[in-house]
């Protein structure tokens, strides 16, 4: 009975679709309900809810402020689920009109947000959660607060930084690239080619800029052809690096813009660069000690950048059979039932999902060319239930896909599992670096025995080790841009390359201008790797567990909201400081392997 009427709740709160088909339709009624929202701010003032409760004579340790924290998420869940939307429609591409329309949504929740930040009503909500007695989510509801004051920016630092970092986008995504043959060696007989250089007097005008515009030829290839196709690996070497820097010249302003302002915002915050300051409240919590671990997850990649593309043609794929996207998943939830997770089917294209007799939400599926999950409304205990798009691939021919789908069936399902009454608290991390830790122990946990992992020699093992080591390379980059320059964690990067690729790349000034990341996760980058590897230490740690769904319950419905320091001795014991963990990790998994018959005792302290 209790799960009727919950379900019956759950189909009358559903806003914008009931069908994934028409879920982009009501685009116009969003634009309309957001610009029609008023600032949570407004409910701060006068004789308000939130004043009156602090004002009311409270008879238990904390009421006042957990009815505030309370009062405070409900005027602020509204632009919350406005902003979850806003995110999906952006997802796919719109007409103009639209996307003006959601630009002037977009700048109405900035304004709300910073208006709801910068007010005092808030400040003297977060002085009293520091001040609450044993009660462990309002602390956690206050190390969230704490994050957004502190990352906050001014509108018009946001403005500036959001300007600098589109021309740096659009300035990679340019596939032009005229380089400077001085030999004709490394030139291609092809059609296109040919065909480009006819146009030579248009490409120079294009060049007029360059010291020798006159011997410059039109490339008129994608990079990936071109390497393919060329067999000589000194011209593989030369094109792959001019291809690196092709964005160095137009985007040279906008990155130093960019870390301008990084820079002034740390100061302003008492701290030397800008990498010790986003790098101060996470769990590698210093630049030495993501160089520690950085240095640890170093080791020579299958081939140079610019030879991969004929290392991969002289590699096979792995053979799997084809599979259907709804058997595979079929499987992955038996697979998720061992854990208590239940799934009914409400039509063919929604499934309801339910944990150890909870209700969680619906996933919506829907066909698509590649798998992966959008959050349409995050799970908040006792005021909402959670909504996930599923878009997947109906066939699965690659094992790759099949990978990739039980990642993003994860993703949905950790999203969903949350159990706070706080949506900040459900959808940030505690720190950056460990939020999606607990998602990716259950895709190891999900993909074991139906999904094979990839063998030593197959083209996507070779793939997978490549992009791991570039990433490693690309987060000594970073790392060391937003580094003061007399405080670098790294004195040569040019050798931090050869450490992982053999090859030289001459020009380290061109490091920085290759990937948009710089700009986006900036010194954070290297969490992607931190978390995966942190990640695959707990599953291998805790995979003999004979309460496999304790482990989950710990890792990520975390209902005590322990800290994560609090989880991880629970789940592997002393010590977890980040230093012994980074250790932890390098040394392996050999202890278990060898004491198999002392191992329920020695990797299941819970």
């Amino acid at each position: 009975m209790l799960r009727s009427i919950f379900a019956i709740a759950l189909s009358s709160s559903l806003i914008f679709t009931t069908a994934v088909k028409a879920a982009v339709s009501p685009l116009p009624l969003l634009v309309e309900q957001c610009l029609q929202l008023h600032s949570p701010s407004d409910s701060f003032t006068g004789d308000s809810q939130l004043s009156h409760v602090n004002l009311a004579a409270i008879t238990q340790p904390n009421e006042a402020v957990i009815k505030q924290s309370h009062a405070l998420e409900a005027s602020l869940l509204s632009l919350f689920n406005i902003k979850d939307r806003l995110q999906y429609y952006r997802s796919y591409p719109l007409p103009l009109l639209y996307q003006e329309s959601l630009l002037q949504c977009q700048l109405h929740l900035a304004d709300m947000m910073a208006q709801t930040l910068n007010s005092p009503w808030l400040t003297q909500l977060t002085n009293q959660l520091a001040k609450a007695a044993n009660n462990k989510e309002l602390s956690q509801l206050l190390n969230r607060l704490d994050a957004l004051e502190v990352n906050h920016l001014s509108l018009a630092q946001k403005s500036q930084l959001h300007t600098a970092q589109a021309s740096i986008k659009q300035g990679l995504r340019t596939q032009q690239l005229t380089l400077n043959f001085t030999e004709q060696d490394c030139q291609l007989n092809t059609d296109s080619n040919k065909s480009s250089l006819t146009n030579r007097a248009s490409s120079d005008r294009e060049n007029k800029h360059s010291p020798h515009p006159q011997s410059s030829n039109a490339f008129n290839l994608s990079i990936a052809a071109y390497l393919i196709k060329q067999d000589d690996p000194v011209c593989q070497k030369r094109v792959w690096q001019a291809y690196q820097g092709r964005a160095k010249e137009k985007n040279q302003l906008a990155l130093e813009r960019v870390l301008q302002l990084k820079t002034l915002q740390a100061h302003d915050k008492g701290f030397a660069d800008y990498a010790r300051f986003s790098l101060a409240k996470q769990f590698l919590a210093t630049p030495e000690l993501v160089k520690t671990f950085l240095d640890s997850q170093t080791e020579m990649a299958p081939t140079a950048p610019w030879n991969l593309g004929h290392h991969l043609s002289q590699s096979k794929s792995m053979d799997t059979a084809n599979i259907a996207a709804t058997e595979l998943m079929e499987n992955i939830q038996v697979r998720a039932e061992t854990l208590g997770f239940s799934f009914e089917t409400v039509t063919v294209n929604i499934q309801r999902v339910w944990y150890q007799g909870r209700l969680l939400g619906d996933i919506f599926i829907q066909p698509s060319n590649r798998s992966q999950i959008h959050i349409l409304r995050s799970p908040v205990l006792g005021r909402q239930f959670g909504q996930i798009q599923l878009s997947m691939k109906q066939e699965l021919s690659h094992i790759k896909d099949q990978h990739i789908l039980v990642k993003a069936y994860a993703s949905a399902l950790a999203a969903l599992s949350h159990s706070s009454h706080y949506y900040l608290v459900n959808t940030l991390g505690e720190t950056l670096d460990t939020r999606n830790m607990g998602e990716l122990w259950l895709a190891l946990y999900l993909g074991e025995g139906i999904v094979e992992p990839y063998t030593e020699l197959s083209r996507e093992r070779t793939v997978s080790r490549f992009a791991r080591q570039l990433k490693v390379f690309r987060a000594k980059v970073t790392l060391n841009f937003y580094s003061n320059a007399s405080l670098k964690p790294y004195k040569r990067l040019d050798v931090e390359f050869i450490e992982s690729f053999t090859g030289e790349w001459e020009r380290p000034e061109d490091y920085p201008y290759n990937f948009y990341a710089i700009v986006t996760a900036g010194p954070l980058y290297y969490q992607e790797l931190w978390q995966d590897s942190l990640s695959q230490y707990l599953y291998q740690s805790t995979k003999h567990c004979k309460n496999q769904s304790s482990v989950y319950n710990t890792l990520v419905v975390n209902e005590d909201s322990k800290t994560i320091n609090q989880r991880l001795r629970i789940l592997l014991g002393e010590p977890v400081d980040a230093r012994s963990l980074i250790k932890r990790i390098q040394d392996g998994f050999s202890y278990p392997e060898k004491f198999s018959q002392d191992q329920y005792t020695f990797t299941c302290p819970i």
